[in-house]
């Protein structure tokens, strides 16, 4: 007896065996898929243990179209973007981790980050608020009442100052001419030999500066601003060069974001061996976009009277 494969048996035998390679490649894929994500995000996490951040942010970045929606990716990228100056980016990340993990309060925590280095003040306590409430370790709750009274003292009063003290040469204290001689175009341009006290004269000198800034919130968006500061420079020999400078201003300022608005008025006065030399009076309008933490750009104007006292000839409007 014989028996024979008719076309039925050989096509469906064909078509499991396509199915079976089908399968295999399948496994494969998601193999390799694996693995490199696995490879990724291990050199992610290697790289921001040694706090190379803006490297990780460049290394998952590319990757986001393909691996959002991955707790573990989106945690790291939210955390590179963060520490790489990109908080708006990294709010999306981790925006995705809580979307899938609602309880994982480190991701929330991060995220609270991110909102302070928004300018957020009112999302990142709130954030900070719902992890505080957690059973966190006391070490991690303690760094949390830190971030809060920071944001509780810049919603309230913020004052912040500064101090320096110097010692240098200027080799022009009376910043005159290196010249002694000079030609007078009115006596026909006759040469004239300058005394020694009219040329350039080099010394030493001390110098001492201090400042102190006042913010001061009456709104969610505005605040009082001010500011005096003081700077006084001694000469060793020379000393009816010596000066001394008083500055005070005092404005209003509208933040929102990342943006900045300020008007005041400004003052200063100039001492020159301990007379007053020159008056300024003036106003001020400023426009300041913080990129991130560290740096920002500004765009102002400004407006100010000169007075000198003892030569009126000499006063002017600066602008």
């Amino acid at each position: 007896m014989t028996v024979g494969k008719g076309p039925r048996g050989v096509k469906g035998m064909k078509s499991a065996r396509m199915q079976a390679r089908a399968a295999l490649v399948l496994f494969l894929a998601a193999f390799w898929t694996s693995a490199l994500a696995d490879a990724l995000t291990d050199r992610a996490k290697a790289l921001l243990a040694q706090k190379q951040h803006r490297q990780a942010y460049d290394l998952l970045l590319p990757q986001e179209a393909t691996r959002a929606g991955d707790p573990e990716f989106d945690y790291l990228l939210g955390i590179a973007a963060i520490d790489s100056g990109e908080p708006e980016r990294g709010v999306f990340a981790l925006e995705r981790v809580l979307a899938v993990q609602p309880n994982n309060h480190v991701a929330r925590a991060e995220i609270a980050r991110a909102y302070l280095a928004l300018g957020e003040r009112d999302s990142a306590r709130r954030e900070f608020g719902t992890v505080k409430a957690q059973q966190i370790p006391p070490e991690v709750k303690q760094s949390i009442d830190q971030y809060l009274s920071a944001i509780a003292a810049a919603d309230i009063t913020q004052i912040t100052g500064f101090a320096e003290i110097g010692y240098g040469y200027d080799s022009n204290v009376n910043s005159a001419t290196a010249g002694n001689q000079i030609a007078v175009p009115s006596l026909g341009g006759i040469v004239a030999t300058l005394d020694p006290t009219a040329t350039r004269n080099g010394d030493t000198f001390t110098s001492l500066a201090g400042g102190i800034n006042l913010t001061h919130k009456v709104a969610r968006d505005w605040a009082v601003v001010g500011s005096l500061g003081a700077n006084a420079k001694w000469n060793t020999h020379e000393d009816e060069f010596n000066t001394t400078t008083f500055d005070a201003t005092v404005g209003a300022r509208w933040s929102s974001g990342r943006h900045a608005v300020t008007a005041g008025g400004q003052f200063q006065d100039f001492e020159l061996d301990n007379d007053r030399y020159r008056e300024t009076k003036g106003v001020i309008g400023q426009w300041q976009y913080s990129l991130d933490e560290r740096t920002q750009f500004t765009l102002y104007g400004q407006a100010a009277d000169l007075h000198y006292p003892t030569q009126d000839i000499r006063d002017a409007t600066r602008m």
